[in-house]
């Protein structure tokens, strides 16, 4: 019996190596049909000659093995075709393209790339040596604000300002000279506890918004807004409590519940925009249910728009109904505004751009932009057609010599008219049918920023503009055209919107510049940390 239980174990396991023999496979070798080596040796850290240069320049790259290539052989700057003009045993000699900008080579043969060293195409767009901030900022520098003096309060999300924040932080505000360098005498102590976005002096006395809740000595008792002196130092005033002590408190008794994006002043007035939902204000002179002594925050219902007094109070003339129930039943509450996120502008005569991703304003349908008169109602003299932008608006910017606005976001048409993510309007807010802008591709634009003569600067995460490699920074002219001589600037990396403010000025030999900032880490290909200063002829 034993013989025979053997007999089976051998029978079944020959069937089961016979099954196994039946389950393999042989595949097939996934690199046969691969392209052999293009035979091309370059070195990318080497230096071209000239290692800069403008458009037209000839440029010498040494590389071996491109001689019986050269038939099928391509040349690019940064992406861009170069015409060859001689290739030898030791290198090929190129010239510089139309629309070459700074950034690195390549060798390209039937789709197959070569990499080759970095060359730096010059234009009419250089980075300022006068500017002296070596290191920039830590995080997001939101703006900048021109002074009296002509020195810059920057504003943001940053920790540090050229390396001066490693032993004490200089929280979200600084102040530096017209050159860059930092202005130690700003006595902003810690600063504040959010992001500080924006900022106006009205009677002497500097008012900051954005989304802090704390200023200073002040580590609470903020709502979004508050009032400092020119030294930086946050004014307070004594105010009697509910058990007569003395307590001492921002004399600016207002703020909102969210986010302030954009603060301005006009006839006296503050006018906020932003995210929030409520006026909130507080009163010191009431107990707790202990009888001890309390602070009350009184809310009003606020969408969007608030105008402020001076010292904080709600201005209840501008967008106001005094007799509509608003916060808990209570009568008063502001007008609508808009049915999603609202960016904004305001023009020297108090006219206030409101834009972003609101189909309805005030119940009215406004295709995500509409313009308001100084008295905070709509103004019928802009007229962007019934159907406005089809799809969200990033970016509005008005200049007062063009007397246009240039328009950038997600949409694809405005008014019915093929606008792919970028259109100029007129005065009145109709299309200018002259600038016809081009397919961004790889992304799209979310900042602009208009400029006197015509030039706009567009920004965003896109990766080429009609066609031509442009990583996230190109400049165009006033029919939406790349701007001749000002599109070598190299890659710019950083978020997705990398620019959020443009300040005009001189460099200090006296040229034409533009201070940039906003949350990037290397402009033209070279690392620089959200703050730069560039002269632009």
């Amino acid at each position: 019996m034993k013989f025979k239980y053997t007999s089976l174990v051998v029978v079944f396991a020959g069937l089961l190596l016979g099954g196994c023999k039946d389950k393999s496979q042989t595949f097939e070798n996934p690199y046969l049909g691969g392209k052999s080596p293009l035979g091309i040796v370059t070195n990318a850290q080497q230096i071209p000659v000239p290692a800069t240069g403008e458009v037209g320049t000839l440029v010498t790259i040494a590389a071996t093995g491109l001689k019986p290539l050269e038939k099928d052989l391509i040349f690019l700057f940064n992406g861009e075709k170069a015409e060859v003009v001689s290739v030898t045993e030791a290198g090929i000699t190129v010239k510089v393209p139309d629309r070459a900008s700074s950034g690195v080579t390549s060798f390209k043969v039937n789709g197959q790339l070569v990499f080759g060293p970095i060359f730096t195409v010059t234009g009419k767009v250089k980075v300022d040596p006068t500017w002296k901030s070596t290191t920039g900022a830590d995080n997001t520098v939101v703006k900048a604000y021109r002074l009296p003096d002509n020195n810059i309060m920057l504003m943001g999300d940053f920790t540090n300002y050229d390396n001066k924040g490693i032993v004490k932080p200089i929280n979200r505000i600084t102040r530096v000279l017209k050159d860059g360098t930092w202005d130690r005498t700003l006595q902003s102590g810690a600063g504040a506890n959010g992001t500080v976005n924006d900022m106006v002096i009205l009677n002497g006395k500097y008012y900051i918004a954005g989304d802090f809740g704390g200023y200073a000595q002040r580590g609470g008792d903020i709502s979004k807004i508050t009032q400092i002196n020119s030294t930086g130092v946050i004014d307070t005033i004594g105010v009697d409590t509910y058990l007569h002590k003395t307590k001492y408190v921002s004399p600016f008794n207002g703020g909102v519940d969210r986010v302030i994006r954009s603060l301005y002043t006009f006839n006296g007035k503050l006018i906020a925009t932003g995210d929030f939902n409520y006026y909130l204000s507080r009163r010191y002179d009431q107990p707790s249910y202990k009888y001890k002594d309390s602070t009350v925050i009184d809310s009003v219902d606020v969408r969007q728009l608030v105008r402020f007094n001076s010292d904080g109070t709600l201005d209840k003339t501008w967008r106001f109904l005094p007799n509509a129930p608003g916060y808990k039943g209570i009568l008063g509450k502001s007008l609508p505004g808009g049915t999603g996120r609202l960016l904004s502008l305001m023009h020297t005569d108090g006219k206030l751009l409101c834009y972003g991703e609101f189909p309805k304003f005030d119940d009215a349908s406004v295709g995500r932009i509409i313009r308001l008169n100084a008295d905070g109602t709509i103004d019928p003299t802009f007229n962007p057609g019934g159907a406005g932008a089809d799809d969200n608006i990033s970016s509005v910017s008005y200049n007062a010599t063009t007397n246009k606005y240039v328009v950038v976001g997600r949409f694809k048409s405005f008014n019915g008219v093929a606008s792919l993510n970028m259109v100029q309007l007129n005065y009145d807010g109709s299309v200018d049918v002259a600038f016809k802008p081009k397919a961004f591709i790889g992304g799209q634009p979310y900042f602009v920023k208009q400029l006197a003569d015509g030039l706009s600067v567009v920004t965003g995460d896109f990766k080429t503009y009609d066609g031509v490699q442009r990583n996230g920074f190109l400049i165009v002219n006033k029919l939406g055209e790349l701007a001749p001589g000002y599109n070598t600037v190299g890659n710019v990396l950083g978020s997705t919107q990398k620019i959020n403010d443009i300040l005009e000025m001189t460099s200090e030999d006296g040229k034409r510049a533009l201070l940039l900032m906003g949350n990037f880490y290397m402009f033209d290909s070279k690392p620089y940390n959200n703050i730069i200063r560039v002269t632009i002829e």
